[in-house]
């Protein structure tokens, strides 16, 4: 389940709003940052690993070492938070109920939230 679907289901009039308008477009810009993240990590990755195969020194292979492994770290972390963001968080909110208490029954206790977002999605 998407940001965009959630958002939908809860909000259940099929009003067209901003909100899942934005998130749709959110939720691509992830998946580009995913693709263009992968793909320069890997072309820096080979371009480190062909330095430091023709390292001269131990000192420059070191560093080139370290490089390398910055550069793992840093594109295993930012793929895994780009998925965690766009595959796992939603299905976690949806699961531990967060969103059915944000956009619950207006009947149940008050003017839910579900009310005041609909009322100010449509100004």
């Amino acid at each position: 389940m998407t940001w965009s679907q959630i958002i939908q289901e809860y909000l259940q009039d099929g009003t067209d709003n901003w909100l899942s308008k934005l998130l749709g477009v959110l939720e691509w810009v992830l998946w580009v940052a995913l693709i263009i993240t992968a793909a320069a990590g890997a072309i820096y990755a080979i371009y480190v690993g062909v330095k430091m195969a023709r390292a001269e020194s131990s000192d420059q292979r070191e560093e080139a070492k370290k490089r390398l492994i910055n550069i793992i770290v840093a594109v295993v972390v930012t793929i895994a938070l780009i998925l965690f963001f766009n595959l796992l968080l939603p299905l976690i909110l949806d699961a531990t109920g967060v969103f059915e208490s944000a956009f619950g029954d207006p009947g149940a206790g008050g003017e839910s939230l579900a009310v005041i977002a609909k009322t100010l999605l449509r100004i």
